[in-house]
């Protein structure tokens, strides 16, 4: 019975390994430049509706609104919409004032950014039917550059349908969570994404915030997601039906990070749980169109059903650890071998933490402490893999917002990653003399 158990072991922990070969070699890709589009003169614009889904966020939607206005987009072709969702702050008043359409939502039930995304829809595609081409999707605390829509309109341009900005920390030098937090964003693009769009397939996910779709890709049917990852969901969704999502380095955002290590984790536990309810929702149809020989959907259901055996692989190798030493006795190595896995392991991921941040040129206050600590911020995860997979609590755990800064004191203290060679849109930020005497 124990050599069956035994073999059950060793055969998950191979399929794990294999799992995350397939990563590192698709990872080796990431060297060497993204071919971007550029504008054409004369090109079409689109009109955008610009969504952002606020909580009692009226410490911080100011500064997203304010860049927002100063894009260097034709202002007549895009306007914002804000779901003040179960608010008991200003949040509302503070949107009306500075011109958003707002739309608020009581619903103590429903509670999460998915339900308030499909709310929204239902209403938004028949208030304003056939007047937007596209939507973009922001969080509150989320401040962007200047050439935001201008990069997305090109990539529409070009025949895209699903594009995704470049994302990184606000406030990574906060606290050591919050630099693993941005650190992981950078790597994730790094490794994750720019590999994928020079292989001419799709992103796995559109990550939550500053992205950009066609809102033909909907169909009509408004926004449909049921997981607690509704990003991922809908970007499985829309490759099953044939789209792809891309990465757009020239779009440039920044977003909070959790500065607390008990809220990352309970972030990041929602994450993982999502990453468990998507298997059973989105493989069975990433699997019909795997079958018409889709490579997008291909590389998309790995990722969805990989993520499970990833992190039960590794709990499978120290199970047959503890087997194995109780059968020889030799509990004296197994420690050793743990000791040295686990020191090689950390090493190895701090080196490529550091690595990442080589080459997407990061620079803030305190990241020796991030590339420290990093290896620890990914166990953690690795952990609430593990966890979600046991113990399922739906429960919506708000993540407050409080760092409140320009887009102007942003760059000033922080020199934050970007994918290099990156074509700028522009030359620079239009003066913001209001979000100048924030802080």
């Amino acid at each position: 019975m124990l050599d069956v158990i035994g073999w059950i072991l060793q055969t998950i922990m191979v399929i794990g390994g294999i799992y995350g070969l397939y990563h590192i070699v698709i990872g080796l890709n990431s060297f060497g430049e993204l071919k971007l589009p550029e504008p054409q003169p004369g090109e079409p614009q689109h009109r955008f509706a610009i969504l952002v889904c606020a909580k009692n966020e009226s410490t911080v939607i100011d500064q997203l609104l304010i860049t927002i206005e100063n894009l260097d987009y034709p202002r007549e072709l895009y306007d914002v919409f804000v779901v003040a969702d179960n608010c008991t702050d200003d949040t509302a008043d503070i949107c009306r004032k500075a011109g958003a359409f707002v739309y608020e939502r009581t619903d103590a039930k429903r509670k999460g950014k998915g339900f308030a995304m499909k709310w929204f829809f239902e209403r938004f595609l028949v208030d304003h039917a056939g007047r937007y081409d596209a939507c973009v999707v922001f969080d509150a605390d989320n401040v962007v550059e200047v050439g935001f829509l201008t990069a997305l309109n090109t990539r529409f341009n070009a025949g895209e349908s699903i594009v995704v900005g470049y994302r990184t920390g606000k406030n990574p030098s906060s606290s050591w969570v919050a630099g693993c937090s941005t650190l992981y964003w950078l790597l994730q693009t790094r490794f994750f994404h720019l590999p994928r769009n020079r292989f001419g397939w799709s992103l796995f996910s559109v990550s939550g915030t500053g992205f950009g779709f066609l809102l033909s890709v909907l169909d009509g049917k408004g926004w449909d997601t049921k997981t607690q990852c509704e990003d991922i969901e809908f970007t499985l969704n829309a490759i099953a039906d044939g789209h792809r999502a891309v990465l757009e380095p020239r779009a440039v955002f920044f977003d909070e990070q959790p500065q607390g290590l008990w809220t990352s984790i309970k972030q990041r536990y929602r994450w993982a749980l999502g990453g468990v309810q998507i298997v059973p929702i989105c493989t069975p149809r990433l699997w019909r169109r795997v079958r018409s020989g889709d490579r997008k959907a291909t590389d998309g259901l790995i990722y969805s059903v990989g993520l499970l055996v990833s992190a039960i692989s590794g709990w499978c190798g120290m199970l047959f650890s503890v087997m194995l030493a109780a059968r020889t006795g030799r509990w004296d190595l197994m420690v050793l071998a743990a000791l040295v896995f686990g020191a090689f392991a950390y090493v190895f991921t701090g080196l490529f933490g550091w690595l990442t941040i080589l080459l997407e040129d990061a620079r803030w206050p305190g990241m020796w402490k991030t590339v420290l600590l990093f290896p620890l911020h990914l166990g953690i995860w690795w952990v609430l893999m593990l966890v979600a997979l046991f113990y399922r609590d739906a429960t919506w755990h708000d993540i407050p917002h409080t760092v409140r800064l320009s887009l102007s004191e942003i760059e000033a203290e922080h020199h934050t990653g970007r994918l290099t060679p990156l074509p700028r849109p522009n030359a620079g930020p239009k003066p913001d003399p209001e979000g100048t005497e924030a802080g």
